[in-house]
């Protein structure tokens, strides 16, 4: 969940682990996502904690006018996952849309600004937007016509330079080359 997740690296993969318990809630305090504790999620025996891990394959079928069976899944399209803790939905989410939906090439589609809503207050919509400055280069930051289009909508906006990390990869389905993305936030 955090940047090394339990600082702790098996000596035999050279894996780090995660640091999991984290997912689980504490009575009267916030996860390190600031989320507020549920007790549905406190730390029972036997419990699994609630995480928002994402890992995610999308196929697609060629659709040229034949029936196909539905167990066919098709030709593997894409793949990817998230870190971020509560963002990784929306970020798996937005980036595969940017991708498959929209047609951006993969880099532009995992590189491309993010929003991300926690949707858990009542009448006050806190929308998250990226303003992530790159070690070298420049700020990803999301467009000021998304966020006047967020504002009249009433959302309260807040930048932050943190929503998720993203790793894609993609097929191209005609010559089956493959195109890596490692986020570079």
């Amino acid at each position: 969940n955090t940047y090394f997740g339990s600082k702790v690296v098996s000596p035999s993969t050279g894996i780090v682990f995660n640091d999991e318990m984290d997912d689980f809630a504490t009575p009267g305090r916030p996860n390190l996502f600031g989320l507020p504790p549920s007790e549905a999620n406190y730390i029972a025996p036997g419990k699994r904690p609630l995480s928002s891990m994402s890992p995610t394959l999308v196929f697609r079928r060629d659709f040229d006018g034949e029936v196909t069976p539905d167990d066919d899944l098709g030709k593997l399209f894409m793949t990817l996952g998230s870190s971020g803790g509560p963002k990784i939905i929306t970020a798996v989410l937005q980036v595969f849309m940017n991708h498959a939906l929209l047609g951006m090439p993969l880099y532009s589609a995992v590189a491309n600004p993010r929003i991300h809503d926690q949707l858990l207050y009542h009448n006050s919509v806190v929308t998250n937007y990226d303003k992530c400055p790159l070690l070298q280069g420049p700020t990803i930051e999301v467009t000021n016509r998304t966020r006047t289009a967020l504002k009249k909508r009433s959302h309260k906006l807040l930048p932050v330079d943190y929503l998720g990390t993203t790793q894609a990869i993609s097929v191209d389905l005609e010559t089956d080359l493959l195109t890596a993305v490692s986020d570079i936030r």
